[in-house]
């Protein structure tokens, strides 16, 4: 799209500076050069444009490479240029985008007659004024497109930072356990941790919320069977996960010290069970083992319903069942905190760590940012977006800005006219700028439909998602006009401010 805009710049100056051109043409045409010679002249200009281009921007490319990385969240080398496919690449760039760019204004320009460019009548041929604000409408369609974008996708981003997730991501520290001699000391580093006077709650588990195990299986009441089961998500943990996570318990009660076979369920496996939130503390629940024995569990509770997953999806029937005596079969460690002071907070922690675990490195991770890592793509794609969206508006307002000041040139005498007759200066800007306004307005028109469709696509990946309002679109708009304007007044305050006594002398 960027490519496109830059090629449409080139178009526009180019064919807007036919009238500095016209008598040379008429010159090479009047000593026998063809229309395929002065085609094969101005495409070659545009290839050799093109080639600077590409040149100049290599060099840039080098000093930007940190920070597309950055943006991109990939590690492109320096050395980049080593590979033949990128030199294919380039090759093609320059040879499409001469083409594209160089191809119109070279049969515009080839087409002009002689005689007529000669005596100075060059305006009544090809005329390329309609042509020209087909392009300026066009490069504004996708600049609004993108600006849009950029406003939908931040709003979605900002919704899922501050959606309440139901359950508390902040001030918790996440330990993986690795090996089997660290899962078997996991119990023993709990408690000394639990003795720090910032540590609120210790919690063992075969995973952590938002990032799931995987673990699933079906699940029926009494008089049930494996065709009538509700499969259900499902999580190992002991009697402190639900307090360290700050999960609300709606009915019945949250798990004991000394609980077996106990489970606690959600809303939605409640009531896809059949089950209301009263009746179903004390119900029991049925399920298979792999090797086709049964297995029972009593509900001791039910959770109101949080997002144990990413914000992609649903939420789902989930159960998280209690087991006092972890073994091997715990490998997460969720602590919650009440300290800020988290330099002092994992000093000590550390020091801790050692103690328990002998030349096991201290790794850790804050439950907030593991959430957050569910939408690294969404993050990127903004970053892309914003970044390139920048650069998509700069080069169109560029085009916006030469084509402002071929407008104000060829209108000198206009505006020298206007002003005699009393034209103010604000009257003046205002005629000049009202053409250029209205073909933004005309492409904020057409981008709509299709930044509605494309976003609405976009949500369709979340099963939670902020609403598409019109507030966007209208920003969008206004933006992109102000920005015209901004980028047109500047040229059209230079002309108004002439003195129409020099205007009407230039010849």
């Amino acid at each position: 799209m960027i490519q496109l805009i830059a090629c449409i710049n080139f178009m526009n100056l180019s064919t807007a500076r036919a009238s500095k051109r016209a008598k040379e043409v008429g010159v090479r045409k009047v000593v026998g050069a063809g229309r395929s010679d002065l085609v094969k002249q101005f495409m070659g200009e545009s290839f050799l444009l093109t080639l600077i281009g590409v040149l100049l921007a290599i060099l840039l490319l080098y000093l930007a490479i940190p920070y597309l990385n950055q943006v991109t969240q990939t590690d492109v080398p320096l050395t980049f240029l080593s590979h033949f496919s990128i030199w294919l690449v380039l090759i093609a760039i320059v040879v499409i985008t001469g083409a594209v760019a160089g191809s119109y204004p070279a049969f515009y320009l080839s087409a002009f007659q002689a005689i007529k460019v000669i005596k100075g009548n060059f305006t009544s041929q090809v005329s390329a004024s309609g042509i020209r604000r087909t392009l300026v409408v066009f490069q504004f369609f996708l600049s609004i497109v993108l600006i849009t974008s950029i406003i939908i996708i931040y709003s979605q981003l900002n919704f899922i930072k501050n959606k309440d997730l139901g359950f508390d991501k902040n001030q918790k520290l996440i330990f993986n356990f690795y090996t089997g001699d660290g899962r078997q000391k996991m119990r023993a580093l709990a408690t000394d941790l639990q003795q720090l006077s910032d540590v609120k709650y210790v919690s063992l588990s075969d995973g952590y919320l938002s990032h799931q195990s995987g673990s699933d299986f079906p699940v029926y009441l009494a008089g049930g069977n494996q065709a009538t089961a509700v499969d259900a998500q499902n999580m190992a943990a002991d009697e402190n996960f639900i307090s360290a996570n700050g999960i609300k318990v709606i009915a019945g009660r949250d798990f004991r010290v000394r609980d077996t076979l106990t489970t606690l369920i959600n809303e939605t496996l409640c009531k896809r069970l059949g089950l209301t939130t009263e009746k179903a503390p004390g119900t029991r629940v049925f399920s298979k083992n792999f090797d086709g024995s049964l297995q029972h569990f009593d509900i001791v509770g039910v959770m109101k319903d949080f997002n144990y997953d990413s914000l992609h999806g649903e939420v789902g029937p989930f159960m998280i069942f209690h087991n006092g005596n972890p073994g091997n079969y715990f490998s997460f460690m969720t602590v919650s905190v009440s300290s800020t002071n988290y330099k002092s907070l994992l000093s000590k922690m550390g020091t801790v760590w050692q103690k328990n675990l002998q030349g096991v490195p201290f790794e850790y991770a804050f439950l907030d940012q593991e959430v957050q890592k569910q939408y690294e793509a969404e993050i990127s794609l903004s970053q892309i977006i914003n970044s390139f969206t920048i650069m998509a508006i700069l080069i169109s307002c560029l085009g916006l800005f030469g084509l402002a000041a071929f407008s104000a040139e060829q209108r000198q005498k206009e505006i020298g006219i206007r002003k005699v007759l009393g034209a103010s200066i604000a009257g003046v800007v205002g005629l000049l700028s009202k053409e250029f306004v209205k073909l933004v307005g005309i492409a904020f028109i057409l981008a709509t439909p299709l930044s509605w469709w494309a976003m609405n696509k976009w949500l369709e990946a979340f099963a939670y998602k902020v609403p598409v309002s019109w507030w966007m679109f209208a920003a969008a708009g206004a933006l992109s006009i102000a920005i015209a304007l901004i980028t047109v007044s500047f040229q059209a305050i230079k002309a108004a401010l002439v003195n129409p006594v020099k205007s009407l002398k230039a010849e």
